[in-house]
């Protein structure tokens, strides 16, 4: 881990280990500052600074007053990553996180970045396990290439799928509504489950219970879950600071219903694509902090 730094590791709320303390972490925190592999409004690698900068006011009891504030938070501070040199970045973080999985046994809780960072850290999440993945997104990251690159955010769930490292029937994408020409075919060609946002806007009970039931036969084949939220799954009244908000979406309070739902194990987590310079009245950092406290909270319960 030789390429992560410590900056604002004394924040948190209280929860973050002083460098050099003694004792394991319950959760790791990583930075991934990168939007090199952005193709709408830019931004997003300034997300990781904004997250730690209000993190100071996160919240450590959930909204069913379930309690994370005795968690031990680690925070390793930012991956280092190239504006201009998309490849060698997805490489850097794919090396990092290989190094990061192996030594590290607690939750990885990641803040990005773009959605591109999601791929490599997967394929390092995989290695050794069969890995379940959920795509929280308004877009399926299908493409094959998208501005001339086959590794931008238009991209990562293709590579992910195609290099092998997660089975496609082991993949759920969640909140789907905005699609490229043959994104649609390839979900159907490979069996990757979907509930879209169109279907929570027809029947939410049902496509509640039709996610619950695709979590639970996932469950039943995998080593372990990891979860990916790009936060214009949200509809984009909820969320301006993004380079690519899209109308139609759930909302904020719908998406922490689900994560609330989530199997366990879950191995990693990240939120990617908040984009700060586009955030009207800090509304998608207050949404951003209340899904960390979603999931910190998660961590505290399934450690007991």
């Amino acid at each position: 881990m030789d390429s992560i730094g410590r900056p604002g590791a004394r924040i948190w709320n209280g929860l973050a280990l002083p460098a050099g303390a003694a004792g394991n972490p319950d959760v790791v925190v990583v930075g991934v500052p990168f939007e090199g592999g952005a193709g709408g409004a830019g931004g997003a690698s300034l997300g990781p600074a904004r997250v730690r900068e209000l993190s100071v006011r996160l919240k450590t009891t959930d909204r069913r007053g379930r309690d994370a504030s005795h968690l031990d938070l680690l925070d390793l501070g930012d991956v280092e990553t190239w504006r201009f040199d998309l490849p060698r970045s997805i490489e850097q973080v794919g090396k990092t996180y290989r190094s990061l999985f192996d030594e590290v046994s607690v939750p990885v809780l990641t803040f990005g970045g773009d959605h591109s960072v999601t791929y490599p850290i997967v394929r390092s999440a995989a290695r050794g396990r069969d890995l379940g993945l959920v795509w929280f997104d308004a877009h399926p990251d299908l493409l094959d290439g998208y501005q001339g690159s086959h590794l931008s955010h238009g991209s990562p769930l293709r590579r992910i799928i195609t290099d092998g490292a997660v089975d496609p029937a082991n993949v759920l994408l969640v909140g789907t509504r905005a699609y490229d020409p043959g994104e649609v075919e390839f979900i159907r060609e490979h069996g990757i489950g979907e509930v879209s946002a169109a279907a929570f806007t027809d029947d939410p009970a049902a496509a509640t219970a039709a996610y619950r039931r695709r979590l639970e036969d996932i469950a039943g084949r995998v080593d372990a879950f990891y979860v990916t939220v790009d936060i214009d799954v949200m509809d984009a009244s909820c969320v301006p600071g993004t380079g690519t908000p899209v109308a139609g979406g759930i909302g904020s309070g719908q998406l922490l219903g689900l994560l609330e739902a989530l199997p366990e194990p879950v191995l990693a987590y990240d939120v990617v694509e908040f984009a700060p310079a586009h955030d009207v009245g800090g509304m998608t950092g207050h949404a951003v902090l209340a899904l960390t406290t979603a999931v910190l909270a998660r961590i505290a319960a399934a450690r007991g």
